[in-house]
């Protein structure tokens, strides 16, 4: 038996974490592919893939990365559409084996979001800052020439640090699709890891492994060097922009009891959605 996360298609549609304020890290270092020499070698990235997974899984799980032709050969044994699969996880007698496999477009965006020192969901954030001055005006008063200064308030406009781009259920700029094109791809990666994780812990059911791998997504990408604002923002992104087209897209990986004080809610009222 199988479980899998299958991709879906999407367009521009796609409570706070409380912790000390930081700036965004990267959490591997820039170099090769993650999948560079083969099953004998752990890459950074399926290390931190592996120390994420573990966590959710509830014991000590690993993760592969696999090229594109490995990938191919792969997903064609198990008579799966590769350009189709982002991950999965293998059961036997019932039981997840002990490692996920995640697809090379998947290990793409994981590398690239980690590797990051400003992850690429945020935005440059502006502000503008009232400055007064002063100046003189000479103008004629009764035919003589008077001389004053005035002040005159203008802004300027100075940059801040870079803020999440999905913010308070909008994206902040709504006119670059291919933007917002890529962040559903970062979002979705991010998810298949914590999804895949939850069939590692062994729950095969899909819709509970999508909702309850969502509310450890925010997790995941913290792990992954991200600030917490940004990862609430991201599941918060998945939650309102991606999931709700499971129903009609993917229906064996949604659920109506997956809602704040749902059944599946593993935080329950704790005024946050998804935890």
């Amino acid at each position: 038996m199988k479980a899998i996360l299958v991709a879906g298609v999407a367009t521009a549609l796609f409570a706070c974490f409380a912790g000390v304020a930081r700036a965004d890290v990267a959490s591997i270092p820039t170099g090769s592919d993650p999948w560079t020499g083969g099953a004998a070698v752990t890459s950074p990235l399926e290390s931190v893939a592996a120390s994420i997974a573990s966590t959710i899984a509830g014991r000590p799980v690993t993760v592969r990365c696999e090229g594109d032709a490995d990938w191919e050969t792969l997903t064609g044994s198990a008579g799966f559409d590769s350009s189709s699969i982002l991950g999965f996880v293998s059961f036997a007698g019932g039981r997840p084996l002990d490692f996920a496999e995640l697809s090379p477009d998947t290990c793409r965006r994981l590398q690239s979001f980690a590797a990051a020192g400003t992850k690429p969901t945020k935005c440059a954030a502006t502000t503008n800052v009232p400055q007064t001055t002063t100046r003189t005006v000479r103008k004629r008063v009764r035919g003589r020439l008077v001389t004053r200064r005035v002040r005159v308030t203008g802004y300027r406009t100075v940059s801040a640090a870079p803020a999440p781009c999905y913010s308070g259920g909008y994206e902040l700029d709504r006119s670059n699709d291919t933007f917002w094109s890529d962040y559903f791809y970062t979002a979705a990666a991010i998810q298949t890891l914590v999804h895949e994780s939850l069939h590692l812990q062994g729950n095969a059911v899909e819709a509970e492994a999508e909702c309850y791998g969502m509310q450890w997504l925010a997790f995941a990408a913290r792990q992954l060097g991200d600030t917490p604002d940004d990862a609430t923002a991201i599941a918060q992104y998945y939650a309102t922009r991606v999931y709700p087209s499971r129903e009609r897209q993917t229906p064996e990986y949604w659920s109506a009891e997956c809602r704040e004080n749902g059944a599946l809610d593993l935080t329950p009222n704790d005024g946050a959605w998804p935890s």
